[in-house]
């Protein structure tokens, strides 16, 4: 069959520039050095990428294991509307206990507007957003203070203007209620520190003021892993502290399920970024 269409473009083509080094960080005991990487979902057209705004993704694993390629199927969706994603390798524990990520997090945000002129971005418009402990990132990347801050790029800011927080373990005050393999998880993400008053200080409610930038918070309320109440005690910070915030529960949800990555989560998630970037 022999067919002649209307050819018009409808959909934003993409691209994948995938493992740029932002940072190097020392490994095997202190012995040697690896880099941390970061993937970039763009416009395919060179001449499509100018003043985008930028979604910086930090993947869940329990702070022990992360891997940023795993949700970039589901972040296209976000680059079709008009967004640049960033996916952000992490250092993880026990080998880089807090606040290793922390720093890494910030330190990506920093090259990101170091380059932002390379690659089209728009660094008055940063999101940063996570799922489990990447929600942790995305929150601590707006609410850690400039002790986080080390390492490259210093002269740019690591500020964002926005967070989306699925399912984030944000409170470590509460620790001894976990048990098992959850509760060894957070030891090591606290690197058997003996401070006792630092489960406080790295807890993201305890850190909220008045300036910190808009927040959505998106948990379930089955979650055996995360407590709602960590994300509910964090709206209220917020909340008190007069912060644009949303706290969305979904009925019946668990820990990291499918269905807090379907189109009507994502439209909820579009719109709060529409409205916070203006």
């Amino acid at each position: 069959m022999k067919r002649y269409l209307d050819a018009k473009q409808d959909e934003r083509v993409l691209s994948l520039l995938g493992g740029i080094p932002y940072k190097v960080v020392p490994h095997w005991y202190n012995a040697t050095v690896r880099p941390l990487y970061l993937d970039l979902i763009l416009p395919k057209q060179v001449e499509n990428r100018h003043d985008l705004p930028v979604i910086i993704w930090f993947c869940g694993g329990a702070f022990s294991v992360m891997d940023r390629e795993v949700w970039l199927p589901t972040l296209i969706d976000y680059a079709k509307t008009g967004y640049a994603v960033a996916c952000v390798d992490y250092r993880t524990s026990p080998q880089y206990p807090f606040p290793a990520p922390v720093e890494d997090a910030k330190a990506a945000i920093r090259w990101l507007r170091a380059h932002a002129g390379e690659y089209g971005l728009d660094p008055e418009h940063f999101v940063a957003m996570g799922e489990s402990a990447g929600g942790y990132l995305a929150c601590m990347a707006a609410l850690g203070g400039s002790e986080f801050d080390v390492g490259e790029n210093l002269d740019q800011s690591s500020s964002i203007q926005g967070v989306v927080n699925y399912y984030g373990k944000v409170d470590y005050a509460l620790c001894e209620q976990y048990k098992g393999s959850d509760r060894r998880a957070i030891e090591d993400f606290l690197g058997g520190n003996s401070d006792p008053t630092l489960p406080e200080r790295m807890s993201c409610r305890n850190l909220v003021d008045r300036e910190s930038p808009p927040m959505l918070i998106i948990h379930g309320d089955a979650d055996p892993l995360v407590p709602l109440s960590e994300s509910e005690a964090l709206y209220e910070a917020l909340q008190r502290c007069g912060v644009r915030s949303e706290l969305c529960i979904l009925k019946g949800a668990g820990h990291g399920e499918d269905v807090f990555y379907q189109p009507p989560i994502r439209r909820i998630i579009l719109d709060f970024l529409a409205e916070v970037l203006h």
